[in-house]
């Protein structure tokens, strides 16, 4: 019984959490749309975003004491795992957005060309800066950190990411209404878009727990590519299509989901560290 207490606790902690300061983020911009509402969105938006790991942290110390946590925050600190997965890290979220880049080019309209002289690579590392506050340092200690390894402890790990997929998308639901937070956010609610946000999610769940999973239960490895996700780095050289970043993101859904098939094809998502035993 106390496991599923462990988790439901750890749920409740985190929705309540994000969802609160989301909602009064929300509540600001109900009263207009302007710079004063836009900065009170973003200081309620960055607090809730940390919800996750905020929640692993309380659950933790909570039914594990002060050593239990620490086990916990040492996932953040797992460097040494294969090459080949910081490879992966850096080079899919590229290679699936450069794929939206061709689709968008010949499906959609001219991409502008690749913009080798661009002040693109000076930017990087502050836009990586700014996207590790923005999600992957507020999440990823609590989806892969602690929700990952309780759940397979029950579950397959193909079942186990389809559970935090799912999960995951529901936490973002507030930010659905919000000028930004989440793929479908500042536009008109429909049921395709929502539905493709969804695969999109559950496909990255895929690929995260079997980057958990192949580096030992690292945090880092999963927060290293959220970043990279976000970050959208590829994008950075096509400086014309900057205004169509949403638009790119869905078009390299594809992408993500053949690299999810061909995942669960080759390993079929077995895989278990000592760490989620």
């Amino acid at each position: 019984m106390q496991p599923y207490m462990k988790v439901s606790i750890y749920l409740l902690i985190a929705f309540l959490w994000s969802w609160i300061n989301w909602f009064i983020g929300l509540h600001y911009l109900s009263t207009g749309i302007n710079d004063k509402t836009i900065n009170q969105f973003v200081t309620f938006f960055f607090i809730g975003v940390y919800g996750p790991s905020l929640s692993a942290i309380i659950t933790t110390l909570y039914f594990s004491g002060f050593f239990g946590l620490v086990d916990l925050l040492k996932k953040l600190t797992i460097w040494k795992v294969s090459p080949k997965n910081y490879l992966i890290i850096i080079f899919l979220p590229q290679a699936c957005l450069a794929s939206a880049v061709g689709l968008y080019s010949f499906f959609i309209g001219n991409d502008g060309g690749f913009d080798s002289h661009s002040h693109a690579i000076v930017a990087i590392p502050s836009i990586l800066w700014a996207t590790l506050l923005m999600g992957p340092l507020g999440e990823e200690l609590g989806w892969r950190g602690f929700l990952l390894p309780e759940l397979q402890n029950r579950f397959s790990a193909f079942t186990s990411s389809l559970i935090i997929g799912v999960i995951w998308y529901c936490w973002h639901i507030p930010l659905f209404f919000a000028p930004f937070g989440a793929l479908v956010s500042g536009a008109t609610l429909s049921f395709l878009p929502l539905l493709f946000y969804l695969g999109f999610v559950i496909c990255l769940s895929c690929i995260y727990t079997w980057l958990v999973n192949q580096s030992k239960g690292s945090v880092l490895i999963s927060l290293l590519f959220h970043l990279f996700i976000n970050a959208g780095i590829a994008l950075l050289f096509f400086p014309e299509l900057k205004d169509y970043a949403k638009e790119l993101y869905y078009l390299s859904i594809p992408a993500f989901f053949l690299f999810t098939v061909y995942l669960g094809v080759t390993t079929k998502f077995k895989q278990k560290t000592s760490a989620n035993k």
